[in-house]
Parts: C-alpha cells; sequence; structure tokens
C-alpha cells in the first residue's frame, strides 16, 4: 500500500466517524456481554438451586411416607401420603419399596437405595447414568453419614453427578438405610452453556447489523465535520475563499460548520485587510523616506546653510513619521481587551473641562450646542482623545471665525440610552463621494489632499467609539461644513464588540441611526442654544460596516 493511500486510511481511522462508530459498538457490545454473561450466570445458580430443592424435596416425601405408614390395599396412589396411619412401618425395605414404587425421578434424575451399604432398589431407567456404578457406590458409602443429608459432588464417565446421600432409620428395623438421589449436573450446564453459544451468535451478528446501520447514520451525522476538516486541509493563506458546504444547519455540528464558514469568512476579509493596510503603511512610509534619501542625497556638505535647512527638514519628516507610526501602534492597541477602561462620567462637567481644552487648537468661534447632564460609563481619557481628533479635524477644514460646536445629548436607543456627542463646523463640508472614503486608513477628501496629517485620525476616532461597543457618523455638504457625532451606549458591553485586527465599528454602526436623517441630526437637540445650526443637510454617513476597518 503506497504511503499517501495508507495515510489516508490512518487518516479514516482516526476521524470522528470511526472514533464515534467505535464508540458506539463498544457499548453496545459490553452491554449484550454483560446481559448475556448475567442472565446465564444466574441460569447456572438456578440450576444448583432446583437440584439442592429437589434432593430436600425427596427428603421430605420419604420422611412424609415414614411417618403415614404403608398404604392400604384398596388405597389408590394418589392417597394423601400426609393423612395419618393406623400402623407405622416396621420394615426398611417395605419403606423404600413403596417410596420406589410411587416415585417417578426427573428428566436428569436417578434414585438408588441402600440397606447396611447394598444396592435394594433403583430405578430401571440407566440411559444417563448408573448410581450402582462401584466408583460411586465406593463414593456414597465413604460419605455417608446416619442422621444427615449429604450433599456432593462425583465424576462418574466424564459427567458431574450432584449425590444427595439421605439417611433413613426406623426404630423397629435395626439397619441403616439411605436414599441416594443422583441429578446429572453435566447435562443441566451443557443446557445452559448452549444455549450461551447461541445467545453469542445471535449478539455478534446484532452487532455488525447494528454497526452497519450505525456507519450510515454516524456518516450522516457527522458529514459536515469530514467536509470541514477536508476544506482545513484545502485552505491556505493564499487561498482563502473555501467554504464548508452545508446542507442542515439545525444540529450542532451543522452549526459548527456555519459558525466555520463564518469564521472564515472573517479571516478572509482581516487578511484582505492586513494586506490593504500593509500596502498603505509602506505606500505613506515610502514618501517621508524617499524624501529622506533625496534631501540627504542632494545635500552640500561644504555648505552650512543647505546643511542646516536640510536637517530643519529631515527632522520634521521624521516627526511626521513618528506621529505615524503612533497612530498605527494605537489603531493596533485598539484589539485589546484593555484599550477601553470604561468608569462612570459625569457629562456636564467633562464637556466644560473639553471645550476649554479646545479652544487652545485654533482662532475659531468656539461654543457648546447643548450640555446634557447625568453618567455615562465610558473611557474618559480615549472619549477626549476621539473629541480631540474631531476638533482638530475641524480646524484643518475651516478658516477663522468660522464656527466650531461642541454638544451632547441623551437619546433613545435599543437596549436604553445613549449618549450623542457630536463636533459641528461651518467648514468646507465633505462632498457626498468622499464621506465614506474618509473613514478609510490613510483616505482623504480631495479638499484634504494639502491638509497636513497620517489620514488615520478618523480611523482612531472610529476605533475608540467601536471599543464603547458605539458608532461615529457624518452628516455633511460641500460649503455647508460637517457635524461628527459619536453615539455611546449608557452602559459599554462587558467586552469588546467582536471584530477582526482593522475594525472599528462594530454592528452599532452609524447607520442605525441616522435611516431618519432628522432624528440623529444634532442640530435638532439645539433649537433653544444655537442659531448657527447647519441646515439639513444629506443624511448622516456611518462608519464602514465592521469588516471593513477604514482609516482617514
Amino acid at each position: 500500500m503506497s504511503g499517501s493511500r495508507w495515510e489516508r486510511v490512518r487518516t479514516e481511522l482516526n476521524s470522528v466517524r470511526s472514533r464515534a462508530l467505535a464508540t458506539t459498538l463498544a457499548v453496545l457490545a459490553g452491554t449484550l456481554v454483560l446481559v448475556g454473561g448475567l442472565t446465564h450466570y444466574l441460569r447456572l445458580l438456578d440450576a444448583d438451586e432446583s437440584v439442592r430443592q429437589d434432593i430436600l424435596q425427596e427428603a421430605g416425601e420419604l420422611q412424609r411416607l415414614a411417618q403415614r405408614g404403608p398404604l392400604g390395599p384398596d388405597a389408590p396412589p394418589s392417597e394423601d401420603l400426609d393423612a395419618p396411619a393406623e400402623v407405622p412401618f416396621t420394615d426398611l425395605a417395605q419403606l423404600f419399596y413403596t417410596y420406589m414404587t410411587t416415585t417417578v425421578p426427573g428428566e436428569y434424575e436417578s434414585i438408588l437405595v441402600l440397606v447396611d451399604g447394598e444396592p435394594v432398589f433403583e430405578h430401571a431407567d440407566r440411559s444417563r447414568f448408573q448410581l450402582d456404578d462401584p466408583a460411586t457406590l465406593a463414593a456414597v458409602r465413604e460419605r455417608a453419614e446416619p442422621g444427615r443429608t449429604v450433599v456432593f459432588d462425583h465424576e462418574q464417565d466424564g459427567r458431574v453427578l450432584r449425590l444427595g446421600v439421605i439417611s433413613v432409620r426406623l426404630d423397629q428395623d435395626p439397619r441403616q438405610g439411605y436414599l441416594v438421589v443422583g441429578n446429572d449436573m453435566s447435562a443441566q450446564w451443557d443446557i445452559v452453556l448452549e444455549s450461551l453459544w447461541r445467545y453469542t451468535g445471535i449478539a455478534a451478528l446484532s452487532t455488525v447489523l447494528a454497526g452497519m446501520g450505525a456507519y450510515v447514520m454516524v456518516g450522516r451525522v457527522t458529514a459536515p465535520i469530514t467536509r470541514l476538516r477536508r476544506a482545513t486541509e484545502q485552505i491556505s493563506p493564499e487561498d482563502l475563499g473555501r467554504r464548508v458546504p452545508v446542507t442542515q444547519d439545525d444540529s450542532d455540528v451543522g452549526q459548527l460548520a456555519v459558525n466555520f464558514n463564518s469564521m472564515l469568512g472573517r479571516i478572509e476579509t482581516a487578511f484582505v485587510q492586513q494586506r490593504k493596510f500593509l500596502d498603505d503603511a509602506a505606500h505613506e512610509l515610502r514618501t517621508p523616506l524617499t524624501i529622506l534619501h533625496g534631501n540627504l542625497e542632494l545635500m552640500d556638505e561644504q555648505d552650512p546653510a543647505d546643511v542646516a535647512e536640510t536637517r530643519a527638514l529631515l527632522l520634521d519628516e521624521i516627526e511626521r513619521m513618528n506621529r505615524l507610526v503612533e497612530d498605527l501602534l494605537l489603531l493596533a492597541r485598539a484589539q485589546r481587551a484593555d484599550f477601553i477602561r470604561p468608569a462612570p462620567v459625569d457629562v456636564g462637567p467633562w464637556l466644560d473641562a473639553t471645550l476649554e481644552r479646545l479652544r487652545a487648537l485654533g482662532d475659531r468661534r468656539w461654543q457648546l450646542d447643548a450640555r446634557a447632564g447625568g453618567l455615562v460609563v465610558a473611557d474618559e481619557q480615549r472619549l477626549t482623545q476621539a473629541v480631540v481628533q474631531l476638533a482638530a479635524n475641524a480646524v484643518k477644514f475651516s478658516s477663522p471665525g468660522d464656527v466650531v460646536a461642541l454638544g451632547a445629548a441623551w437619546a433613545a436607543d435599543a437596549d436604553g440610552r445613549a449618549l450623542e456627542v457630536w463636533v459641528r463646523d461651518t467648514g468646507v463640508g465633505v462632498a457626498p463621494e468622499d464621506q465614506e472614503r474618509i473613514f478609510e486608513r490613510f483616505g482623504r477628501a480631495e479638499t484634504g489632499r494639502t491638509v497636513e496629517g497620517s489620514g488615520l485620525g478618523l480611523s482612531i476616532v472610529a476605533a475608540i467609539a467601536h471599543g464603547h461597543g458605539g458608532s461615529v457618523g457624518l452628516r455633511s455638504s460641500p460649503g455647508d461644513g460637517s457635524t461628527f457625532t459619536l453615539r455611546l451606549p449608557e452602559h459599554p458591553p462587558a467586552a469588546p464588540p467582536d471584530g477582526l485586527p482593522g475594525d472599528v465599528a462594530g454592528d452599532h454602526s452609524a447607520a442605525d441611526h441616522s435611516a431618519d436623517p432628522s432624528a440623529d441630526d444634532p442640530a435638532d437637540h439645539l433649537a433653544d442654544h444655537s442659531a448657527d445650526r447647519p441646515g439639513n443637510g444629506p443624511p448622516a454617513v456611518p462608519v464602514p460596516h465592521p469588516t471593513r476597518r477604514t482609516t482617514p
């Protein structure tokens, strides 16, 4: 047998189907052996007990006959032996004769009478065994005890006889008599043994038939596992598009295949995202490296002014690379369980402190649109980081004198309440075709191509929102400014939402609360707070689906 074929056989023998089948057959066979062995063992015990009872019965009948006395000449054979007699037995031979003529031995039984150690009467049926065999008589004479009934086993011609020697004495007769009752135990044991062999054959045939049926049934149950195993053998990083066929998903095994396909889909998406991320990172890092390399090659070492100018430029590029690497590390840490450390945050004082911090970002008309009260469970430092990033983004795409507003309000949520925190500006806005792209890593709107930045800021904001179990959305139109909204549940989930490396949003995407444009527009909460509220623009753009982690 070739190596590959033997490997397939060994794999099949180690499969779930083979192991389940082997376990089933082992349990079935063990049960049949236990039941059959115990049943036939009890039959052997019953045979021994039945022989003992037969010997006791013979002794009892003989005793009752001796107490009754001889039968009258006209008494029928069926007359009650327990009835009182007028004249008791006085002759031992007469007692034995009366007993032998009124008693019929069983199928495996023979009876012999000894008087003073010599055979007197024996039933004429000698087809099974002879109790007057010399060796048997010698054993009886040796084991017999006056006044007692002795039971012992004796081997005769290869068969085991169970002999009961019953002592008989009459007051008027000085002789010692013995009634010897012999039972052929070998014949009875052979019947039990024959039954055991028949049972063994039937049990073996039943096990084979059950195994054939179980092989088919177990094969159907474990078919998804088999397909799952074969699929895993064919999956490689270069080919993640294979899936396990699922014909029935209402069982645990079928659901396992469904879950595996879902997991494989997420892994495939993660691989694609990782490749794209590495390509984007390599592209972004290549530019400053090229600048460093080119300026170093062109620098005139003899010209102090050129050296100083080149040094300043290189330090600036190194600083930009350093910020880019830090942003990438922050996005990588966003997948850790301790990225978000929630604690109760008093929303009102937090808003006031954050607005004061934002004023240092630029010469803008800073204002507070709405001040919500109460507590929200969140990571205050990460939440502040997200708002500062949004405000810095608003400053980049607005001019001095433009409005940049911060606000917060409570909104209804499917699981309770949700806090909406928004940053609004009256800057250049974002074109509809760019509103989704700016959430991609290194993605930029056309209006932001000349603005300095790593292109990861909004991706970090989305990662923070996702870590809280929330989402981030955008409402904007060119020339009318933009409104970025963080929507956070009042109580974040115990564990971060499921996501693959590169994910920044869970199922709580902004699309869930932006289906109705008027429902999630922060301006709707501001009717009495600001006259600079932006007008109704296009619907808010949510962060892309969690399987498309993106960064601006």
